[in-house]
């Protein structure tokens, strides 16, 4: 049974509860980007303190106890008065503080389609007293930033929808498949190496992106993994790796001759970006004023 409640009791119950939305391990892994061997372990954890047992696993499928489902509810109802409290203390020492935090992904800064720049403008213009913060994350990060009411809003290209999460579409960003000086691919006198050759390759995934996920259904056979765009380009600069990066993000070093783009007609995809808010939050006054602003700043820079 827990006693006081500490940090590692909310971290636990938050995963707890990303499982449960999830609707089992497997699909929470990668929400969470853990394994399935720690997720375990954590419930295990958080059972063990709790003196019962939380949900069943096997051949039917996720499935949770009777104490799993009430201890889910409780979770929620305890996020919210953790919310309501954090919401109360803002405005105390007579004066309310106010304040926004936007979450985005890195590395958008170049697309033209993006809103976010303006409607950050606009919504300052018209609220200047209130405080603006930016985070810049990965998309799974968040997806549960919004969720756990820590930022109000985030924009990124998600690859799952997440329950209790409303997604709405900003624009596309094309992406393409690069390789550097020093890589085989690079020396060819053109762009067109053979599709086994390419999946043979070193190549740098997106951790946070589930293999059934990948562009083209391409199964590359060796690589690593990273997180941010700035670290995908490094790795591709090494000239040991390929990898994906936005079309406007790489302009410039393609123009330089630093990197050059492989069977760019057959590989490329387009990546739609999302503006993500958390469902029952659309009351907030502040929320709907940047929501305002982020419709002017689209029309404004038209359809993309």
């Amino acid at each position: 049974m827990l006693g006081n409640i500490s940090d590692v009791d909310l971290r636990l119950l938050r995963t707890f509860c990303t499982i449960v939305e999830a609707g089992g391990f497997t699909a929470a892994q990668v929400r969470l980007n853990t394994s399935l061997s720690r997720l375990s372990v954590l419930v295990r954890d958080l059972e063990l303190r709790l003196g019962y047992s939380l949900c069943r696993r096997g051949s039917s499928g996720f499935q949770l106890t009777d104490e799993g489902k009430e201890l889910y509810e409780a979770s929620q109802g305890l996020f919210g008065h953790i919310e309501q409290f954090r919401e109360q203390v803002s405005g105390l020492g007579g004066r309310e503080r106010e304040a926004l935090h936007l979450g985005c992904v890195d590395g958008v800064i170049g697309q033209r389609c993006t809103p976010l720049p303006l409607a950050i403008r606009l919504f300052r213009q018209r609220a200047p007293e209130v405080q603006v913060h930016l985070h810049t994350q990965r998309p799974d990060e968040l997806e549960h930033a919004v969720l756990e009411e820590r930022f109000q809003l985030a924009v990124g290209a998600f690859h799952h929808r997440l329950s209790g999460l409303r997604y709405q579409l900003l624009f596309r960003e094309e992406q393409n498949l690069y390789c550097a000086p020093g890589h085989p691919f690079f020396e060819r006198s053109d762009a067109e190496p053979e599709l086994p050759a390419i999946c043979a390759a070193d190549y740098v995934g997106r951790g946070y992106m589930a293999e059934s996920r990948r562009p083209h259904g391409l199964a590359f056979s060796h690589g690593t993994n990273a997180y941010t765009m700035e670290a995908i380009a490094t790795l591709v600069f090494s000239g040991t790796f390929i990898g994906y990066l936005p079309t406007h993000y790489a302009a410039a070093w393609v123009l330089e001759g630093r990197i050059r783009a492989i069977r760019p007609a057959q590989l490329a995809y387009f990546s739609s970006f999302h503006c993500v808010t958390r469902q029952g939050t659309e009351s907030a006054p502040i929320l709907n004023d940047f929501l305002a602003a982020l419709d002017d700043a689209q029309a404004q820079l038209g359809k993309c």
